[in-house]
């Protein structure tokens, strides 16, 4: 019985958007924040970064580039990880036990044995439970160190009566998790951005793979994204492995068995060309450098605090949302976004009401998923509860991703070494917003009451219109016909769509139950040898035809479970 009961409060909190956690450790003493800054001077002679690195700092500015391809995500990381002198911070909501995973493990440990300090910070819910394998990352050398936040009675394990407690009595804070995405190597060069350590963030998925992004940048915005760090690291509820119940003793087996030793880390060559590449500079030159890396101008990195605690700015909100929230109102001619979940609750729905009434021609694109390509059929259902809010009232142009882009071939790179499933689908991940194409912000947020209420976020704004328009470029071409459906309203019925449409405003207005089963909006495919043209143009309908409201879903289990989360479950949607 218990663990079924066990399964079935994990299994509600994964429908929860992948969150959980939290009965509080005894408060400790107080005890001195650790400095975590590299105060010394640091050089790369063995990397091409070292002028990028130099140049920052030495003249107060920033290099940026866009990571917009997975494989070159990660090769970003493993030659930075090489290239590290001092130190390695990463803090990640998921680290998966695959062959990304155990890479990433494997040249920490040797970057450990030259000396480097490695701090891991990764989040408790998404550990998967491999006690084993935290307990001999936890050992591989004493330069290792690893932490894990907001777990449940300091338990990788926690039985099922405190999972009943922490669920029961303190829900909220038990779903309150670390959504953030921090690299930073030796406090000189960091990435952050949407990405965690997985398979499917770097084209080595089997069943999908996540279009992506994340952002590099060198300069003296590294040393808030290291605060950051620091401040997490040092948070009461970031709770040392050792100090976990339930691993202690594994630890303690695992010190005496391994010492430190390299075990199988499985990586299925998988990897060849990556690591050829990660240690050879003129390749990290081509693929890194010399393809796109921007000086910038101003340049801000935003994170939330431990615990989601402050209140600021206008709507007393936190540190992540008053940014995007202050750039949204300050934006005159254009937005745009790109978020996987879009599920826009009434508090903000005035801004966006306001935004469009002050601007009536203000040009708003949004980049999301298709119910066909997305991840999570909850936060779909909430966002498809929403769509006729968004056309109608917002008047957003809307581009559902499909699960098989045309141009998925400069989007994901194609591993020879992995074989993909007959299901194989793309899903947009990214989380990245365009302001006045002038600013580029480019983090873990996405548009959804998670980011907003519950998970801890972070960003880096960059005030700057080359970059701005490099992330505009990719973003549009995510949104391109061949790679997307747009939404439009149904063409109207006389008589049948104007009484459909007031019995359905009525249902808008009851906040839990939408049970009207006619739509106000459906996708749309751009028809051959026509322009693209907004959904409110005249002429719309003869340059479009419609695919259907869930094109290539027809009467699957995706669409009966998002109708019916949509039609009986609006309770649910502020826990998405």
């Amino acid at each position: 019985m218990n663990g079924i009961l066990k399964k079935s409060l994990i299994a509600l909190l994964g429908a929860c958007s992948l969150s959980c956690s939290h009965l509080l450790p005894p408060t400790s003493p107080s005890v001195p924040m650790e400095d975590l800054h590299i105060h010394e001077d640091v050089l790369y002679p063995a990397s091409p970064f070292q002028d990028a690195v130099s140049r920052a700092f030495s003249e107060d500015e920033h290099y940026i580039n866009i990571l917009n391809v997975g494989d070159e995500a990660l090769l970003a990381r493993i030659h930075l990880i090489r290239a590290a002198q001092k130190a390695v911070y990463i803090q990640t909501f998921i680290w998966a036990d695959d062959e990304t995973g155990r890479l990433v493990i494997k040249e920490l440990v040797e970057a450990a044995k030259r000396g480097v300090k490695v701090k891991i910070l990764v989040d408790y819910l998404t550990l998967g439970r491999k006690l084993d394998n935290i307990a001999y990352l936890a050992t591989a050398h004493p330069n290792i160190e690893f932490k894990i936040y907001n777990p449940i009675a300091q338990q990788i394990r926690p039985s099922a009566l405190n999972l009943i407690k922490g669920y029961g009595l303190d829900f909220k804070k038990t779903n309150r998790r670390m959504h953030n995405k921090i690299f930073v190597v030796d406090d000189r060069i960091g990435i952050t951005g949407g990405r965690n350590i997985e398979n499917d963030y770097y084209d080595r998925g089997s069943a999908r793979n996540f279009k992506d992004r994340d952002v590099l940048v060198a300069g003296p915005a590294v040393k808030v994204m290291t605060d950051s760090f620091i401040d997490y690291w040092n948070f009461k509820l970031s709770v040392a492995a050792d100090d976990m119940v339930d691993l202690h003793r594994l630890i303690e087996e695992e010190t005496k068995r391994q010492a430190g030793q390299e075990k199988d880390f499985r990586l299925g060559g998988i990897f060849d060309d990556l690591g050829i590449c990660a240690s050879d500079n003129a390749c990290v030159r081509k693929t890194l450098v010399n393809a796109g890396f921007y000086v910038a101008g101003k340049v801000t990195f935003v994170y939330d605090k431990p615990g989601k605690s402050e209140r600021i700015g206008k709507y007393k909100v936190t540190a992540v949302s008053d940014s995007v929230l202050s750039l949204l109102e300050g934006a005159e001619n254009s937005v745009v976004m790109q978020t996987p979940y879009l599920i826009v609750q009434r508090k903000w729905s005035s801004v966006f009401r306001r935004i469009r009434r002050d601007h009536p021609g203000m040009e708003i694109l949004v980049s999301s998923n298709s119910l066909a390509a997305a991840d999570h059929v909850h936060a779909y259902a909430f966002s498809f509860k929403n769509k006729k809010k968004y056309v109608k009232h917002f008047k957003w142009r809307i581009f559902e991703f499909k699960p098989a882009p045309r141009d998925a071939d400069r989007m994901i790179k194609l591993i020879l070494a992995v074989k993909r499933a007959a299901t194989y689908y793309a899903c947009i991940h990214a989380k990245s917003y365009i302001f006045d194409d002038k600013i580029a912000w480019i983090g873990s947020f996405n548009l959804d009451p998670r980011s907003k209420n519950l998970n801890t976020e972070v960003g880096l704004v960059i005030y700057d219109e080359k970059v701005a328009q490099e992330l505009k470029k990719d973003i549009l071409r995510d949104m391109a016909p061949l790679n997307s459906w747009t939404i439009g309203k149904r063409k109207e019925i006389p008589v049948v769509s104007r009484v459909s449409g007031s019995i359905d405003d009525i249902m808008e207005a009851v906040p839990l139950i939408h049970v009207w089963p006619f739509d106000y909006a459906s996708s749309f495919e751009l028809k051959e040898g026509k322009e693209e043209v907004p959904f409110y143009h005249e002429d719309f309908y003869d340059h479009y035809r419609d695919v259907g409201i869930f094109p290539q879903m027809r009467l699957s289990a995706a669409e009966i479970k998002t109708r019916l989360l949509k039609s009986f479950f609006g309770v649910m949607e502020g826990l998405m």
